[in-house]
């Protein structure tokens, strides 16, 4: 990359986010490194330049994973940009489609096709890494309150009734420059088969890199995908540099024919009102004894193990320690999760499954006493802070091997 767009990325990157006033155009179609050996630009650079170039809000959707998401999420809440959250289908029989969902509910239902997608169909096991077997009736059953924007290719006009017929979602078809001569003619037939079928075309770039300058990384990436060379690879490798980042007054200028096609992108990525900061764990629910609380089982479970794991007396500095603990666990408002993770140490030992926390659960005299973990607070000097902070808003992590 030239100097001077590392220094301006650079800049921006580390400067103040003043919030961007509401664009007319949302580039839905961005790729990420996540989508294997085709995004060429990190997040933290999509982002900077999108804010650079006037979006308020900026789509991701990588190829069959929700992997990328969570930067971006990250990234964009540093530049007071609006994540909208999405990914790329790819159904076995070759139809692609950008998937937005709306809220929560449909959210789950994506990640529970693309989890679906990455196993056999009759059994447990995991496919090879990168494998995601969906078909459109997997897509179907799984589609309600997720936005689709079927990506054309040759044999769109022919598969659009029964797309439109299977999937009431479907309200879109992506169009993009492609700068191979006839743009304005085949956008003006993709206009004419969406009105034919009630829906509306809707503008994309169909972004793999922040800038065109990221272009040769992207061929690399693209001959090592298709284990080929650059002098070698041919059509392979896209035709120009313009899948980068363009501002919404230049996607504005190139769709100005087709007006509502960049408004399109505005009402999609506004009706996606599902944010990454909705999710949180969700523990199993247990049977309580009346009066109890997880709070108060595990309270007694911890002093119950505290007089298995010292017999001869509880040494003070351990009592201290787990009072400690208790409390910020308490505070924290997660004792489901050491209940949890107890329930499951104590079923696997009874199954003969060797197991051992790990990490920073080490430095909890809680984790200790549940049998969880094996360095005793009595001999060692913990950092339970290490493990659990009052000052971290995010949910501890208790690593056991088995």
């Amino acid at each position: 990359m030239p100097d001077s767009d590392n220094r301006r990325i650079r800049k921006t990157l580390t400067g103040d986010f003043p919030p961007n006033p509401r664009a007319d155009y949302v580039e839905l179609g961005v790729t990420t490194p996540f989508s294997f050996l085709r995004g060429a630009s990190e997040a933290s650079y999509l982002v900077a330049t999108a804010h650079s170039l006037g979006y308020d809000a900026l789509g991701v959707a990588d190829l069959n994973t929700m992997a990328g998401v969570v930067r971006l999420h990250a990234e964009a809440a540093k530049a007071s940009l609006r994540p909208v959250i999405g990914c790329r289908l790819r159904l076995v029989t070759g139809e692609e489609f950008l998937a937005y969902p709306r809220d929560r509910a449909g959210y789950g239902r994506l990640c529970s096709l693309l989890t679906k997608g990455k196993r056999h169909d009759t059994s447990d096991h995991w496919q090879a890494k990168g494998a995601c077997d969906i078909t459109l009736a997997d897509l179907a059953a799984h589609a309600d309150g997720v936005q689709l924007i079927v990506l054309p290719d040759d044999s769109l006009t022919a598969r659009l009734p029964e797309l439109t017929r299977r999937l009431p979602t479907l309200r879109h078809i992506a169009a993009s420059y492609l700068y191979h001569g006839d743009d304005r003619a085949r956008i003006n037939r993709l206009d004419r088969l969406a009105r034919a079928h009630g829906l509306s075309i809707l503008a994309t770039n169909d972004v793999h890199y922040h800038s065109s300058e990221r272009r040769p990384l992207q061929d690399v990436m693209t001959c090592i995908r298709e284990k080929t060379t650059i002098h070698r690879a041919g059509f392979l490798l896209n035709a120009n540099a313009e899948r980068h980042l363009k501002s919404p007054a230049e996607m504005v200028r190139l769709f100005a024919d087709w007006p509502h096609a960049i408004r399109a992108s505005r009402e999609v990525a506004d009706a996606c009102t599902f944010s990454l900061t909705e999710l949180a764990y969700e523990y199993p629910q247990m049977d309580l004894a009346p009066g109890e609380t997880p709070q108060t089982r595990l309270e007694r479970l911890t002093w119950e193990g505290a007089a298995g794991r010292y017999p001869a007396g509880v040494p003070e500095k351990v009592q201290k320690l787990l009072i400690k603990e208790l409390e910020i666990i308490g505070l924290k408002k997660i004792p489901q999760y050491f209940l949890t993770i107890h329930e499951i140490v104590l079923w696997a030992r009874a199954q003969g499954v060797l197991c051992q926390g790990r990490g920073s659960a080490a430095n909890s005299a809680v984790c200790f006493v549940l049998g969880i973990t094996s360095v005793d607070p009595a001999e060692q000097e913990l950092l339970f802070e290490r493990f659990i902070s009052l000052d971290r808003d995010e949910p501890p992590d208790i690593d056991v091997d088995f």
